[in-house]
Order: C-alpha cells, then sequence, then structure tokens
C-alpha cells in the first residue's frame, strides 16, 4: 500500500531539539492563584514564521504558548488531555473527543466544538497533514464533542493532534493577521525578525505563568545570541551551539543540558535527474555511508556534545525495539572496495570516475539553518574525499531557500536536524519518506519524491499507523527506519543532539523539554 502526506510542510513540522525536563501543569483549574510578576528576555534562533495560507505565526517554529492544542506531548514523548478531556476510537474509524468546558479564546469566545472543526478544516484545506484530515473528516457532535475521521484508518492520530501546527484557533482567525489562542499567555507585540513580546494570560485555565512578561528576541546567529547573554540583554538563550557551550558556563552563566531529543543526518537523493542521479546507485550510498567518522564530527565540530546517531528518531521513543536499529559502521576500506567493484575506478585527482563521468557529489547545507551544522559539511567533504568521492557544498541562506532548491531536486545529499515532535514512533520516517501520490503539491511532496524507498517501507509505516499495540507500532516504526537505514541507505545518521540552554542568575527556574517546539514558557520564573 502506498500513501504520502498530500499537504505536509515539512517546515511546519520539524525543526531541531532535544532536551528533558517537564513543563507546567496541565489541566487543572485556573482557581485563585497569584498573578505572576517580573519579566523575561530570551534568546531564540531566527524568526522562521511563515504567513501564506499555512500562516504559524505565534505556534511554529517558536511556540509562544498563545495557542494550545487538543493533547500535550510530554517529555517522555506521552500525551496528556489539554483542550480535550478525553477521546476514543469508535468502529467507523472516527476518534470521538469530548472537549473541555468554560475555556475561552483571549477576546472572550468560547472555545467549542466549532473551533476544533475550523481548524481541522483549515488543516483539510491545507492538504490534510500527517493526520490525513479531510474536508469531511470533522463532525460536531454537540457543542464540546468531535468526531473526525481520517481519510485513511488512523490509530496514531491522537498521537500527531498535540503537534503545535494544529493549534485549535477560534473560528475565522488567521494567523497571518492577528494570533488569539486559548494558551497561558497572550501576545503583546510581534515584530518580524526583530522581537515577540507576550503577558500571561489572567484568565487562564489552567496553572498561572509563573512569569508576567517574555520578550523573545530573534537572533538567527548563535554567536550573536551568546554575546546577547554575555552582555546581559538577555536573561536566557535557547539552542547554544554545541561548539560554543564551554564559553557559556566560562562567563559564569548556567548551562542546562538533557537527554537526546534530536538529531543530525544526511538524505541521499535516489530519485534525481542528472547530474544529480548519482544517488540512485546503491552501491554509492552504501560506501558513502560507511565511510562517515560519526565520533570526529562529534569531537571536531561539536565539542563533544552530542552522541553518536544510530537513528533519526529518539531511542526512547522506540522502547524495547531501538535495539533493532543500528547505524552503518565505519569501514573505509569496505567503502573503496564497493566503489571499485560497481566501477568507479581511481580517476584525476584521486577522484573515482565512471564510464567518464567524475564521482562529484553535492551536499546541501540548510536546515534548520547553515549554522546549526557548523563545520559538519567540511568534515564530511575531507571523510569522502578519503575513499575517492568529490563533495561540493552548497550554504543556503535560508531554510526557504533549502526547501526551494529540494523541490526541484538540485542536490545529492541534504544535510538536517530535526527532531520528534509529537507522540507517533513513526512520525518522522512517515513524514520524510513516504510514497507520494502523484499530482501532490510540489512543495508538500518533495521530501517524497526525492527520498521515499518505496513499497516495503510505505508497508511498514501503514502498519505502524493502523496499530493498536504500542509494541507493535515500535517495532513497524523500527523495521522503517532500518530500512532507510541499513537496506536502502537512504539516511546516514550522524549524532543525536540534546538542547543546550544558557541563562543568567536573573532566572530561579526553567524546565527543558524535550521537544523545542513543544516547549512550555510557564515553568520560567525570575529570581528575586
Amino acid at each position: 500500500m502506498h500513501r504520502t502526506n498530500v499537504g505536509i510542510d515539512r517546515r511546519t513540522l520539524l525543526l531541531a531539539t532535544g532536551a528533558a525536563g517537564i513543563a507546567a501543569a496541565i489541566g487543572r483549574s485556573a482557581g485563585a492563584q497569584e498573578a505572576p510578576s517580573g519579566s523575561a528576555r530570551v534568546g531564540v534562533s531566527e524568526d522562521g514564521y511563515r504567513t501564506d495560507e499555512r500562516a504559524n505565526i505565534g505556534f511554529f517554529p517558536l511556540n509562544t504558548n498563545i495557542f494550545e492544542a487538543l493533547v500535550y506531548l510530554t517529555p517522555d514523548y506521552q500525551i496528556e488531555p489539554r483542550l480535550a478531556e478525553s477521546w476514543e476510537f469508535v468502529e467507523s474509524g472516527a476518534w470521538r473527543i469530548v472537549l473541555r468546558q468554560d475555556v475561552t479564546f483571549h477576546d472572550g469566545t468560547p472555545f467549542n466544538a466549532e473551533a476544533v472543526k475550523y481548524t481541522m478544516d483549515r488543516i483539510a484545506a491545507n492538504g490534510g497533514g500527517v493526520m490525513s484530515i479531510g474536508e469531511e473528516s470533522t463532525v460536531i457532535v454537540d457543542d464540546y464533542t468531535v468526531e473526525i475521521t481520517p481519510t485513511v484508518v488512523n490509530m496514531r492520530m491522537m498521537e500527531q493532534i498535540g503537534h503545535p501546527n494544529n493549534s485549535i484557533l477560534p473560528p475565522g482567525l488567521n494567523p497571518a493577521e492577528s494570533r488569539i489562542g486559548t494558551g497561558p499567555f497572550r501576545e503583546v507585540e510581534y515584530v518580524a525578525a526583530d522581537h515577540y513580546t507576550i503577558e500571561a494570560n489572567a484568565d487562564y485555565w489552567g496553572e498561572a505563568p509563573g512569569v508576567g512578561e517574555i520578550t523573545f528576541q530573534f537572533y538567527p546567529d548563535p554567536t550573536a545570541r551568546l554575546l546577547a547573554l554575555q552582555a546581559g540583554d538577555v536573561d536566557l538563550i535557547v539552542d547554544v551551539s554545541r561548539e560554543s557551550a564551554q564559553q557559556v558556563e566560562a562567563s559564569g552563566a548556567t548551562l542546562i543540558t538533557g537527554p537526546v531529543g534530536a538529531y543530525e543526518a544526511m538524505y541521499f537523493q535516489i530519485n534525481g535527474e542528472a547530474p544529480y542521479d548519482l544517488g540512485q546507485d546503491l552501491a554509492v550510498r552504501e560506501a558513502v555511508s560507511i565511510a562517515i567518522d560519526r565520533q570526529q564530527v562529534i569531537d571536531s565540530a561539536w565539542q563533544g556534545n552530542a552522541e553518536p546517531g544510530t537513528t533519526m528518531i529518539p531511542p526512547a521513543i522506540l522502547g524495547d525495539s531501538a535495539s533493532l536499529v543500528a547505524a552503518p559502521e565505519l569501514d573505509p576500506e569496505r567503502a573503496r572496495q564497493l566503489l571499485e567493484e560497481a566501477g568507479w575506478v581511481e580517476g584525476e585527482g584521486g577522484v573515482r570516475e565512471k564510464d567518464g563521468r567524475a564521482l562529484n557529489l553535492t551536499i546541501i547545507n540548510g536546515y534548520g539553518t547553515a549554522a546549526d551544522h557548523g563545520s559538519v559539511p567540511e568534515l564530511i567533504q575531507a571523510q569522502l574525499a578519503d575513499i575517492g568521492v568529490a563533495l561540493e557544498i552548497i550554504q543556503t541562506p535560508d531554510t526557504a531557500t533549502y526547501e526551494q532548491r529540494l523541490t526541484v531536486g538540485e542536490g545529492d545529499l541534504w544535510l538536517e536536524a530535526g527532531s520528534q515532535n509529537d507522540g507517533n514512533p513513526a512520525f518522522l520516517p512517515e513524514l520524510l519518506f513516504s510514497t507520494p501520490v502523484e499530482g501532490g503539491d510540489p512543495e508538500s511532496t518533495a521530501y517524497g519524491r526525492a527520498f521515499a524507498p518505496g513499497e516495503a517501507f510505505d508497508t511498514a509505516i501503514t502498519r505502524s499507523r493502523e496499530a493498536t499495540d504500542i509494541a507493535e507500532v515500535q517495532e513497524a516504526a523500527a523495521e522503517a527506519m532500518n530500512i532507510v537505514i541499513n537496506e536502502e541507505r537512504v539516511v546516514i545518521p550522524l549524532c543525536g543532539f540534546y538542547r543546550l540552554v544558557g541563562h543568567s542568575d536573573a532566572i530561579a527556574t526553567f524546565d527543558l523539554h524535550a521537544s523545542g517546539v513543544n516547549q512550555v514558557w510557564s515553568s520560567l520564573t525570575m529570581a528575586e
């Protein structure tokens, strides 16, 4: 069975993150609460919001907690109720969801089934996303009950629906124009590419935030973020660059780390057209995959602030099935042998060639940003030169340019960093490598057209989507990962990442989340 995520926007679902810690309590009655006080200044990465029909200002990639989804992803990748109180799968293939009552949007509009339907219909209009939401999927049962029937059997829908991109909007709202949610914070001011200021929502239905106001300052350059912390211009910075982590502590600030929750990997385009068709040769893909010295990448590029990658999802979410996936073992000699056997012989300048064509590959660096990858491209370039493969490095100025290039297939290897942002163990492999349906939107199907390995992978993904037992889901997800890593050699894992956050002594408490886009800012409090 072949399936794709037609209309899925890769950029609105995935960015590099990782770490641990639980966020503010969910599901409590607001009751009588102390008014939060204090103001925090937080340095974040570039302004990655989009303003088109998939506008996501306020909830992705920087989730300011203005909006909320129906469920919440905990730091250990479980889901808990948020705007949904309970849910069940019914025989018709629908999910019946009972909604929380006595919740209002920031402008006083009641949160109810109409808001959920409006939000799901908006997702359907943009292709349905990984949940496979169709135009007729969402039906209002009563004011506080909805039934959502995906266009395919999807037992993972409630794990997927907690992604911030599925945050609930009041009917008629366009996030490109205004941001009115149900969350613990309200918008004060958004200035594109400069800053985003939020304030505590005094009428929040749950636990009150620990701080009265937060201003997020955008710093695309990680060095600029660090300098801002050192100069006292901000109180906390997220996503500290790994190569400068020691400088945070050396300057007297506090460095917070957590377990692995994100990844860095390369993807081989296997369906490209000349001159980007060298990835169609399995021998080339396998040789490259076993020529990469992950430990050197970690030690040289990341100053030891990472772990060797075995997959592209946190091992914890695979449970016992994590042991079923292993990264290719370093073996440069075997890599040379594979290329020789495939007819790639040493040519001029040490670069291998076959039938008059040199083995020149192109790597595209730019997702999340080129800066996210530091010196990794140059290290990979040197390692591949050792087996006779030339590598041209192209650095895109932003993620939009990266995605435009991927849409037209101009590249052989694609260097990416990303994270697990919902509770579905097959979230990332399904998102990126499912076979696309013909006629889909070029942007939405770019990953599938470039990297989809075919029927065996799609079958494993279907099994993971339809399984009711979590152990079976994990096993199917591990099988899918094994296909793209060790059988088809589409994915070359590099590193497992944990987030790095630095803060001054102005911050009293801050709990990291395993997924940066699911960060709950209510946990931040200021020192007295």
